[in-house]
């Protein structure tokens, strides 16, 4: 999972979903793309969301 593994080594355990963009290499116009990542990520128990855009890690 590329994505995954991206987000895994290239955040901070606390990040904004800003970072994720610049990390993923994905401009503004795609956000609802990234949210809708974000949200998968959740759904699976990756991150938990602390404030509106901002994400928190879950170590495993």
């Amino acid at each position: 999972m590329g994505t995954y593994n991206t987000v895994k080594n290239e955040l901070s355990n606390q990040f904004s979903i800003f970072q994720l963009m610049d990390a993923l290499r994905i401009d503004a116009q795609e956000v609802r793309e990234v949210r809708n990542l974000l949200k998968q990520f959740y759904k699976q128990g990756f991150i938990k969301r602390i404030s509106k855009n901002m994400y928190q890690k879950i170590e495993k």
